[in-house]
């Protein structure tokens, strides 16, 4: 950390890491990760995120630097600091946010089986009393559907269930806006079966110190849903066509491995 000069305010504490999506993809199991680590502050609660970017402030980008900086108040001064919001990263007026107000931090994805992750987003709407569809129906339904939800939480975008899947397009975008360098992406799946590679890759990313995996070992965080997965071997071959060249970039960008989830790598 840079400290101000003699004199000059404080810097105000902005985060070094943020967590930005998939939504029902593990972000809270990162957040349970990184909030083990001493040398982290990952601000709470992790649910309901506090969303610091989805939406305009009355006073601009100086609003936004104002929040995090009450954000962080009563962090150490040496810790890194840690934010996480799950929509980040689909939602195109936080990128542009994120890109002018944080200019140094580095942002983290965690990402699912896409047709996992719409299943689970479809579990999540229809328990939460805004979906009636089957699950088949409402992928077929999909994009003609208005948003149920009031004007300022728009952003949940609770029928869109394979468009969030589409993570090459979006993890571009990122790169695109701030560089390969302050984005890190990491496969669910893959860090529960090597926990001890993703454990050492996300502290590094993070600029800190690391400690072993059986410090800071967790469960599965709210990420994977207890419920049977077993739909029509038609329909999960219908998405995977749909989601293939997206999942190709999303390799490309990345190094993922998808073939873990079904896609040729």
């Amino acid at each position: 950390m840079i400290a101000a000069a003699p004199g000059a305010p404080p810097r105000p504490r902005l985060p070094h890491v943020v967590i930005g999506g998939a939504p029902r993809s593990g972000t809270t199991f990162l957040c349970e990760v990184l909030d083990k680590h001493p040398g982290a502050f990952v601000a709470k609660p992790f649910i309901p995120e506090r969303k610091v970017l989805m939406v305009p402030h009355a006073d601009g980008d100086a609003g936004f630097v104002a929040t995090y900086d009450n954000l962080f108040a009563s962090a150490p001064a040496d810790a890194v600091l840690v934010e996480k919001t799950s929509y980040y990263l689909e939602n195109e007026d936080a990128r542009a946010r994120f890109a002018r107000v944080l200019p140094e931090t580095r942002i983290v994805f965690i990402l699912r089986d896409p047709i996992r992750r719409a299943y689970s987003n479809w579990l999540w709407s229809k328990k939460n009393g805004l979906e009636t569809l089957p699950f088949p129906d409402a992928i077929g339904a999909e994009g003609s559907r208005a948003n149920p939800l009031p004007p300022e939480r728009a952003y949940a975008r609770p029928f869109d269930y394979l468009t969030r899947g589409f993570y090459g397009r979006y993890v571009a975008a990122w790169i695109d806006a701030i560089g390969e360098k302050r984005v890190a992406v990491f496969g669910f799946e893959e860090a529960m079966a090597a926990p001890v590679p993703f454990a050492e890759r996300l502290q590094r990313f993070a600029g800190l110190d690391v400690l072993p995996w059986s410090a800071l070992h967790t469960g599965a965080v709210n990420a994977l849903d207890d419920y049977e997965f077993d739909l029509p071997d038609s329909l999960v071959a219908d998405l995977r066509r749909r989601l293939a060249l997206d999942m190709a970039l999303l390799a490309r960008l990345t190094g993922l491995d998808v073939g873990r989830w079904g896609f040729a790598a």
